[in-house]
């Protein structure tokens, strides 16, 4: 073997090693790591707390666990899900969240009442954790709230079994988000029908190497350069209100806004859905449990009449070469037919539905902003709003 071979072989042994000990540090201080970085691992949800697997069916969080969130400029779901930079972020005075999680992982003080006024569910927006007032806060002092970020209405209603009907309530609040509960359903439901557990699902078809800290640092590193040198981000675009509003959305949530209501209605993916909310709402009326739809529409919904034609195109065209194909005018045509449809199976259906629509667009006329720029969710004046409509509407 000559010298420039052993060398070679030495290098790359030194390479070995260090990675090798590199990896086993980042593992012992896995759940120390940007969260950026280990929630796109398979592991992260087992190794933060995370309950896939539950004698209910539904995930749960962490119990007991400590909450402390900074939310700033820089805090959003879309610098994560687009190709929105950080270097757009508009200023957001800086705040913290903080709360313990129940004995079930929810947002709830403890003990938990006994008698029961109000029980609220859903799933990010209702979980709330960005926000230090969420828009259930205050509605009664016997209440109660089970969310978990990505759930859809059939895991959801898991959580009505398991823990809402044991204790009573007077009022079941289902917070339905028009964003991905769709999407969510389906995907759980499909689960289901596999014989699969959420664990599985989440394991499923993994190789080695994607639990790999080493691996998908490297893959961060190189997303995070890529994303720097993207030129023609089509976002933000600007939005025409007044004061002009820059936005941006996700993405995937899109395609949804280009279905007529009659596809809607027929679609695998609104009778998925439609199924537990009839099942909840007349099993509901059967114990005397009042029982009230919240709609909450996607932020694309609010502001997409406000684009000019050349930002629906940009966006439309992104989408269209990366998701699925959708145009612009389809999405001018049917942008209220989900929340068009969910109002008229609720009068078909005898179902109370608060639409928060109305409020919130004319928040939005008058110059307020109900949503987090780089964020899908409601900021803190939206949340204010929505518990403003829904304590109108619950008296």
């Amino acid at each position: 073997m000559t010298s420039a071979l052993k060398y070679l072989f030495r290098l790359l042994l030194v390479l070995s090693v260090t990675i090798i000990l590199l990896e086993i540090a980042f593992q012992l201080a896995f759940l120390h790591l940007p969260q950026d970085l280990i929630s796109r691992m398979p592991q992260y949800r087992e190794r933060a707390g995370f309950r896939l697997l539950t004698e209910h069916g539904a995930r749960e969080s962490p119990a007991g666990e400590v909450v402390e969130i900074r939310v700033d400029q820089y805090s959003g779901d879309l610098f994560r899900l687009t190709c929105l930079s950080t270097d757009r972020a508009q200023f957001l005075e800086p705040y913290d969240v903080r709360f313990t999680r129940d004995r079930h992982g929810f947002r709830n003080t403890e003990p938990w009442p006994e008698d029961l006024d109000l029980l609220v569910i859903g799933d990010s927006f209702t979980a709330a954790e960005a926000i230090q007032n969420p828009f259930w806060t205050g509605l009664s002092d016997a209440m109660l709230t089970l969310a978990f970020p990505g759930s859809g209405t059939i895991e959801q209603r898991l959580f009505l079994d398991a823990y809402g009907l044991p204790l009573q309530p007077d009022t079941v609040a289902l917070a339905y988000f028009a964003g991905n509960d769709l999407s969510d359903n389906q995907v759980f439901l499909d689960m289901r029908r596999e014989g699969k557990s959420i664990a599985d699902r989440v394991h499923r078809n993994r190789s080695p190497f994607e639990y790999l800290v080493t691996v998908h640092m490297a893959l961060y590193l190189r997303d995070a350069i890529h994303k720097a040198n993207i030129s023609d981000c089509h976002y933000p675009q600007v939005a025409g209100t007044d004061p002009a509003t820059p936005v941006a959305f996700f993405d995937d949530m899109l395609p949804i806004l280009a279905m007529d209501a009659d596809a809607l209605r027929a679609s695998d993916l609104f009778q998925v859905t439609l199924s537990p909310i009839l099942e909840m709402s007349q099993d509901l009326n059967q114990r005397g449990i009042r029982f009230v739809m919240m709609y909450i529409p996607q932020k694309a919904e609010l502001y997409w009449p406000y684009l000019n034609a050349e930002s629906k195109r940009a966006i439309a065209t992104y989408v269209s070469e990366n998701l699925s194909s959708i145009a612009p005018e389809l999405i001018d045509r049917n942008i209220s037919a989900q929340r068009d449809l969910w109002l008229s199976v609720a009068a078909e259906q005898q179902i109370e539905l608060l639409d928060t629509t109305p409020a919130l667009r004319m928040a939005i006329e008058n110059g307020n902003s109900p949503y987090f720029f780089a964020d899908t969710h409601w900021n803190q004046f939206g949340h204010d709003l929505a518990r403003q409509e829904l304590q109108k509407f619950l008296n």
